[in-house]
C-alpha cells in the first residue's frame, strides 16, 4: 500500500501557512508541472499531486479535517471527487486563458485522470455523526438510537428527478456528457474536454421535473438508526454504518454514515460511585469488563 505524502510537504509549506501563500505556491508549481508545459514523464503525476494538495489545503473545512485526522482519517471522509468539489482553480488559472471552472476542472480531470466524475457514475456522499456516550456505556457495550435529518432517494421518481421516472439522452452532447473545446492562450493552444452545459456532464436530461422532489432526485427525511457500540470502544473511534449516507444518483450506491465516538467521564460522584468507577477503570485497563453497574 502506497503511503501518501504530506500535503504541506508537497507544496513546500508549513502547517501555519496562510491561504494566500497556499494559492501562490500552487500557482508557481502548476506552471512548472502542467503536462502541456512540461513534457517530462514525471510532470503529469506531479501535477496531479500538487493539485490534490491545493484542493484540500485551500478549503477551510477540508484543511481542518486533514490537520486533525491526517491522511488516514481524511480519506475515510472524502472520496476523490469530494476532494476536488468546490476547489478554486478558476482564480488560479485565470491567467492561463480559462474563463470558467468546468474548463479548468476538465483539463485536469478529463485529460489527466482525476477531477469531476459524471454524477451518474458516483456513489453518494458519506455523512458524519458525533455521538457522546458515558464511560460505563463504552466499557460494557450499549445500543443507541441515532436521530438525524438526512437525504434519501425520492421514491416518487425512483431517484431520477423525473416525473416519468426516466431520463432522456441530452440532444446537445448526444449523451456523451462532454464537449471538446480548443482555446488559444499565452502558453499556446489548450484542448480541453468540458462538461456539457445543457446536462451538466451527465449525458442525460429530465424531460418533466418530479413534482415531489422538484427534480433534485432526493428528499430530506427524519430517520432513526439503531447502532451497537462495541465493548471497550475508545474515544475518537469511528463506527461505519454502511449505506446510511447520502443516496447515489439514479439508483447508484449510497454513501456510508461514520459515527465518531466521544466518551464522557463522570464529574460528580458519591463515595460508592467513585469506588465502583475506579474498579471499572482498573478492569478496563486490564481488558476485563464485569457487570458492575
Amino acid at each position: 500500500m502506497t503511503t501518501k505524502k504530506d500535503y504541506y510537504e508537497i507544496l513546500g509549506l508549513s502547517k501555519n501557512t496562510s491561504k494566500e501563500e497556499i494559492k501562490k505556491a500552487y500557482k508557481h508549481l502548476a506552471k512548472k508541472y502542467h503536462p502541456d508545459l512540461n513534457k517530462s514523464k514525471e510532470a503529469e503525476e506531479k501535477f496531479k499531486e500538487i493539485s490534490e494538495a491545493y484542493a484540500v489545503l485551500s478549503d477551510d473545512t477540508k484543511r481542518q479535517t486533514y490537520d486533525q485526522f491526517g491522511h488516514a482519517g481524511f480519506d475515510q471522509r472524502y472520496s476523490q471527487e469530494d476532494i476536488f468539489r468546490g476547489a478554486d482553480f478558476e482564480s488560479v488559472f485565470r491567467d492561463f486563458g480559462f474563463n470558467d471552472f468546468t474548463d479548468i476542472f476538465n483539463i485536469f480531470g478529463g485529460r489527466h485522470g482525476f477531477g469531476h466524475q459524471r454524477r451518474k457514475e458516483t456513489r453518494g456522499n458519506d455523512l458524519r455523526y458525533d455521538l457522546t456516550i458515558s464511560f460505563p456505556e463504552a466499557a460494557l457495550s450499549v445500543e443507541k438510537i441515532l436521530e438525524l435529518n438526512k437525504l434519501e432517494s425520492c421514491k416518487h421518481c425512483n431517484g431520477t428527478g423525473s416525473e416519468t421516472k426516466e431520463l432522456i439522452k441530452c440532444s446537445d452532447c448526444q449523451g456523451s456528457g462532454q464537449k471538446r473545446v480548443q482555446r488559444r492562450t499565452p502558453f499556446g493552444y489548450f484542448t480541453s474536454i468540458t462538461n456539457c452545459r445543457s446536462c451538466g456532464g451527465e449525458g442525460l436530461m429530465i424531460e418533466k421535473v418530479c413534482k415531489k422532489c422538484n427534480g433534485s432526485a432526493q428528499i430530506e427525511v427524519e430517520k432513526k438508526i439503531k447502532i451497537k457500540i462495541p465493548q471497550g470502544v475508545e474515544p475518537g473511534s469511528m463506527l461505519r454504518v454502511k449505506g446510511e449516507g447520502e443516496p447515489g444518483f439514479n439508483g447508484r450506491e449510497s454513501g456510508d454514515l461514520y459515527v465518531v465516538i466521544t466518551i464522557e467521564s463522570p464529574k460528580k460522584l458519591n463515595d460508592k460511585q467513585k469506588k465502583l468507577y475506579k474498579e471499572l477503570l482498573k478492569l478496563e485497563e486490564n481488558g476485563f469488563f464485569g457487570k458492575i453497574f
